[in-house]
């Protein structure tokens, strides 16, 4: 769950659906030749479904120390575990690239864990994972490596877009989240564009429990928050 907090609430945002935008902003990437990329359906769809494994966390979130529901950076190594490795197994079977590439993204992004003991089996069996995965498919490491790029690139813009980074810095993009925008440069859509992302908002108050959170969750109606991406410089729909 992206938890940020809005005046006197909390905006939620689910793992998921934070990765449906993900994909739908690389849906209308024009540059780079994306457009003709030879996996392009594929690869949108490993973009969509990266996050799967927080389904189930995300349908019974968890509190913080505060009583605050849990931020998904803030979640504990026992349940990230868990997650990544259903992630993982969820596609390996039937979208063996959507597996290799989450199973990428997994190993990218707690490669810091290596040497600890309490991630040496989690990380080991990721490692097996991706390389039965990777023949399986049958293509190399460098390949996948270009591929996975996309994957990094999309979760930074959409994180940020959903209010969990202030900057995207990945490669040769550079963007500055503002008041209006993910401002992005070089900027590689049509032109500016409004996403739509689901979200609910609660109090922002010391929660008794999970059955308290889960309550007010229930009573929380489900909001389109609108969320823009644009080239440095613009200001509004019509430009500066």
């Amino acid at each position: 769950m992206i938890v940020t907090r809005q005046g006197d609430g909390l905006r939620l945002v689910t793992q998921p659906d934070h990765a449906r935008l993900a994909a739908e902003a690389l849906a209308l990437w024009r540059t780079d030749s994306l457009p003709d990329h030879p996996r392009r359906r594929d690869l949108l769809t490993a973009v969509r479904e990266h996050d799967n494994g927080w389904r189930e966390a995300d349908a019974a979130p968890r509190l913080d120390p505060s009583g605050r529901p849990i931020d998904f950076r803030e979640v504990d190594d026992a349940l990230r575990r868990e997650i990544w490795l259903r992630a993982v197994a969820r596609f390996a079977e039937d979208r063996p690239y959507v597996a290799l590439l989450t199973a990428e993204h997994a190993l990218t992004l707690h490669d810091d864990r290596r040497g600890r003991e309490d991630w040496v089996e989690t990380l080991a069996e990721l490692d097996t994972r991706r390389a039965e995965l990777l023949a399986r498919v049958g293509l190399d490491e460098d390949v996948l490596r270009s591929d996975y790029r996309w994957l990094f690139l999309a979760d930074a813009v959409s994180l940020a877009l959903c209010g969990a980074l202030a900057r995207v810095d990945q490669g040769l993009w550079r963007g500055t989240v503002t008041a209006e925008a993910l401002e992005l440069e070089p900027f590689p859509l049509a032109g500016a564009t409004t996403f739509q992302v689901p979200c609910r908002s609660i109090p922002d108050r010391r929660y008794r429990g999970e059955a308290d959170l889960a309550a007010d969750l229930a009573a929380a109606v489900w909001t389109d928050l609108p969320v823009r991406l644009a080239p440095a410089g613009r200001r509004g729909p019509d430009g500066p």
